[in-house]
C-alpha cells in the first residue's frame, strides 16, 4: 500500500502544474469546509466549555472570592444566568490561573467574547499547523501541508473543540512549540511552553517526566519557574483559598467521580471504571463491581506506559510526541475535544510511516486515524464485546502511542535518513 501511495504521488509529480493545481484546490477545499461547517456555526453558539472559562473570568472580574470557582451550585447558576438558561457548566478542576488569563475576554459581552475566542482558536490552530509542517517537511511540500491540515481540521475531536469553545487548540499550540523546541534542544523554550500548559490546564505531566528522565534540567527548571511564577502573580486576584479548595475539594472529587464510568470520558481511568465500578444511576451493568481492582489496573497501565516512554532512547521528536499523547490517555477527565492534542503524535506517526515506507506503521496510522477521527456515537450503550464502539478515541490513542514506541525499520534504506528531522 505504501508503494501504491508513493507511486500515485510520483505520477502527479511528473506534471508539476497539474500537481500544484490539484494540491492547491484540495487545500482550499479543506479550509473552506473547515470554516463553513465548523468555525462559522461555532462562532455564533453559546456552549458549556466556553462559558465555564468566561464565567470563571467574570467571577474574578466582579471581585467574587476565588473559592466561588469551585462552588458548583453557585457557578452553574451563574452560567445559566449568563447564557439565558441555554446551558450550564462547572469550573471543575481548572486552575485559578486560567480564570485570570481569561480576564480580557470577560470585559466583553458574552456573544462578542465567544466569536472572538473562536477566531483566536483558528489562529492558534493555523500557527500550530504551520510549525508542524515546517518541522516535519524538509522543503515546501504542498501535499504534505494539505495532509497535515486535513489531519488537524477534519477529525471529530477538532470540530468539537471549536463547537464547545474549548481552549485545546491553544494547548495544542503550546505543546507544538514545546515539541519543536525540545527537538532542537532549545530547552528554555520547551520548559516555558510546558510551564504555561500546566499553569493553565494542568496539561503535560508526561512531558515533564520525559524531561526528567532525559535530564533536560534547563527545561524542567523553566517549566517549574513558569508554573510557580504564574501562581504567585495571580494570587492578588484569586487568593490562596482558591488553591486550597482546588487541591482539597475539587481534585479529590474528580478522582472519585461516578461520571468517569461514562463512555463520554475517553481515558484509561474511565475505561477501567466503566467495566469494574458499579453505580446505580450512571453505570448499573459493569462486568463486576471491583473499584479497587480498577484503580490497580489504572495504576499498572500508567506505570507501564511511563516506563515505555522513558526507558528506551528514541528520536526526540518521537518521544515528545508520544508524551503529548499520554497526556489525555492518562487523564481522569478526557472528553472527545481533548483528543485534538493526540493529533500531534498521529501526524508524527504518519510521518514515520511514509518516510520509512513502513507498511506496519502505515496500517497503525490508518487504524488510529479512523478511530480518532471518525464521528461515532460512542456515548450510546454498546454490548460489552463492542469495546471499539465504546472507546474508539482511547483505543486509537493507544495505537498511536504504541506505534511510536516501536522502532520501525525502513523498508527502503535510502529513505531512512528522512525519518529523523
Amino acid at each position: 500500500m505504501v508503494n501504491w501511495m508513493l507511486a500515485c504521488v510520483r505520477k502527479l509529480g511528473e506534471k508539476p502544474l497539474v500537481q500544484m493545481t490539484v494540491a492547491w484546490t484540495f487545500l482550499a477545499a479543506l479550509v473552506a469546509v473547515f470554516i463553513v461547517h465548523t468555525i462559522i456555526p461555532a462562532a455564533g453558539e453559546l456552549t458549556d466549555g466556553f462559558l465555564g472559562y468566561y464565567v470563571g473570568a467574570e467571577t474574578i472580574k466582579n471581585g467574587e472570592p476565588g473559592t466561588r470557582l469551585y462552588d458548583e451550585k453557585w457557578f452553574s447558576t451563574r452560567v445559566k444566568e449568563v447564557s439565558a438558561d441555554q446551558v450550564t457548566d462547572i469550573y471543575l478542576v481548572n486552575t485559578p490561573i486560567l480564570a485570570v488569563a481569561w480576564l480580557p475576554l470577560a470585559h466583553l459581552p458574552v456573544n462578542e467574547a465567544r466569536s472572538m475566542w473562536v477566531w483566536l482558536s483558528v489562529l492558534w490552530l493555523a500557527v500550530a499547523i504551520g510549525l508542524v509542517t515546517t518541522q516535519l517537511l524538509s522543503s515546501a511540500q504542498l501535499w504534505g501541508l494539505a495532509g497535515i491540515t486535513a489531519l488537524f481540521t477534519l477529525p471529530a475531536p477538532a470540530r468539537e473543540q471549536f463547537y464547545s469553545g474549548q481552549m485545546y487548540s491553544f494547548l495544542l499550540l503550546l505543546h507544538v512549540i514545546g515539541w519543536r523546541a525540545y527537538t532542537r534542544r532549545q530547552d528554555a523554550t520547551a520548559g516555558i511552553a510546558l510551564g504555561l500548559a500546566i499553569a493553565l490546564k494542568l496539561s503535560g505531566w508526561p512531558i515533564g517526566l520525559l524531561m526528567i528522565a532525559q535530564r533536560r534540567w534547563t527545561a524542567v527548571g523553566w517549566s517549574i519557574a513558569i508554573g510557580v511564577g504564574a501562581a504567585i502573580v495571580t494570587l492578588p486576584w484569586v487568593g490562596i483559598d482558591a488553591w486550597q479548595t482546588l487541591f482539597s475539594v475539587a481534585m479529590p472529587k474528580v478522582v472519585r467521580w461516578p461520571a468517569a464510568t461514562l463512555t463520554a470520558y475517553q481515558d484509561t481511568t474511565g475505561f477501567w471504571q466503566h467495566w469494574l465500578r458499579y453505580d446505580a444511576k450512571l453505570n448499573p451493568n459493569p462486568i463486576v463491581n471491583a473499584p479497587i481492582l480498577a484503580s490497580f489496573l489504572n495504576l499498572g497501565t500508567t506505570a507501564i506506559a511511563c516506563a515505555a516512554l522513558v526507558v528506551r532512547r528514541r528520536p526526540a521528536y518521537v518521544s515528545f510526541a508520544a508524551a503529548v499523547g499520554l497526556i489525555e490517555l492518562l487523564s481522569p477527565v478526557a472528553l472527545q475535544y481533548h483528543y485534538i492534542l493526540v493529533l500531534l503524535p498521529l501526524v508524527v506517526l504518519w510521518h514515520q510511516a511514509l518516510s520509512l515506507r513502513s507498511s506496519g506503521a502505515l496500517w497503525c496510522a490508518l487504524a488510529a486515524t479512523f478511530l480518532l477521527a471518525w464521528p461515532m456515537n460512542y456515548k450510546a450503550p454498546h454490548p460489552g464485546w463492542a469495546v471499539l464502539l465504546s472507546y474508539p478515541r482511547l483505543i486509537g490513542g493507544w495505537i498511536v502511542f504504541t506505534a511510536l514506541m516501536i522502532a520501525w525499520r525502513s523498508e527502503h534504506p535510502v529513505t531512512a535518513a528522512r525519518s529523523n528531522p
